[in-house]
């Protein structure tokens, strides 16, 4: 389902002090967030269109989105905010089980569909295992969020370097 992502880099002066706990919280705000509204907009109730985002039916989709702020390791330092249907070890979700539905929906495949030796006639009238692609709802959510993202980061990070203390 592609994963665009948003980068920062910056350079620490040595005279300043860098409040990591601040930044990660900062990080938790955002996936908060970005999951919140990639959330409200597969809530529509009903059927979905083609090319609109997917439809509220059990509400497996929604309740599977969530956020993941990895713990920080010798490797890497943890700034970073993961924001995905299913994510694994994520906050607030529910794993899908079975056949992972956003995938079927981006593609343009029916759930549960089989490819058979027919398969080339679905639009046809055949087998019926193709169906429109729908819209991709996280794509959307970040798109919609980056201006507000890259505001509050650049302040979070600001307001976390602080002068060293002399003593």
């Amino acid at each position: 389902m592609g994963s665009p992502f948003f980068h920062v880099d910056f350079q620490q002066p040595k005279e300043m002090r860098f409040n990591r706990a601040r930044v990660r919280r900062a990080f938790i705000h955002i996936g908060q967030r970005h999951m919140r509204d990639a959330r409200r907009l597969v809530m529509l109730r009903g059927r979905s269109e083609p090319g609109a985002n997917p439809g509220y039916q059990t509400g497996r989709l929604a309740k599977s989105i969530g956020y993941l702020v990895p713990r920080a390791s010798k490797s890497r330092p943890g700034f970073m905010a993961r924001i995905a249907p299913n994510q694994r070890n994520g906050q607030g979700h529910r794993l899908i089980y079975g056949d992972f539905y956003p995938a079927y929906l981006f593609y343009g495949v029916r759930g549960g569909a089989k490819r058979r030796r027919s398969h080339h006639r679905g639009a046809s009238g055949g087998s019926g295992w193709r169906m429109a692609p729908r819209n991709n709802f996280m794509v959307e959510t970040l798109k919609k969020n980056s201006p507000w993202t890259r505001y509050y980061l650049a302040r979070e990070l600001r307001l976390s370097l602080k002068p060293e203390k002399r003593s």
